[in-house]
């Protein structure tokens, strides 16, 4: 029986962590040969960074959902510690890739600082190596 709390012990004390989470739904994807980007809510800074990292195509089947969030506070009282030391996340950015309104891939990360460059560099080019997309 102890056995079962500590998982969820785990849980709760990696709450707002730092790590990022990807999930593939979709292991045996072939042909990704092209992604049309979707910012939302719309954010033209975000938009742009994309546009310099990848050329989206707006007619291709495989949409990338991007969502980002700044200004934002972990409210959970089993993150005291990690509140009282100045290490909780302000912001996040999330990548969902979808086709045909199926899920692919998920990319969430928390972030310390607003969402940089280097952020959406470094989660695009994770889901192109996960997915082994040029």
């Amino acid at each position: 029986m102890k056995y079962f709390f500590i998982p969820l012990l785990v849980l709760f004390l990696s709450a707002c962590s730092d790590n990022a989470m990807v999930q593939i739904y979709e292991k045996n994807l072939q042909n990704v040969n092209c992604l049309r980007l979707v910012v939302f809510p719309p954010d033209r800074e975000l938009e742009e960074s994309f546009n310099r990292l990848y050329e989206f195509d707006k007619n291709c089947p495989f949409r990338l959902q991007v969502k980002k969030k700044s200004g934002i506070t972990c409210n959970s009282n089993q993150n005291s510690q990690t509140k009282a030391i100045g290490r909780m996340p302000s912001s996040y950015l999330n990548l969902q890739l979808s086709k045909d309104s199926k899920k692919i891939y998920s990319y969430y990360i928390d972030l310390k600082e607003d969402v940089k460059e280097v952020d959406i560099q470094n989660a695009l080019e994770r889901m192109k190596k996960d997915l082994e997309i040029n």
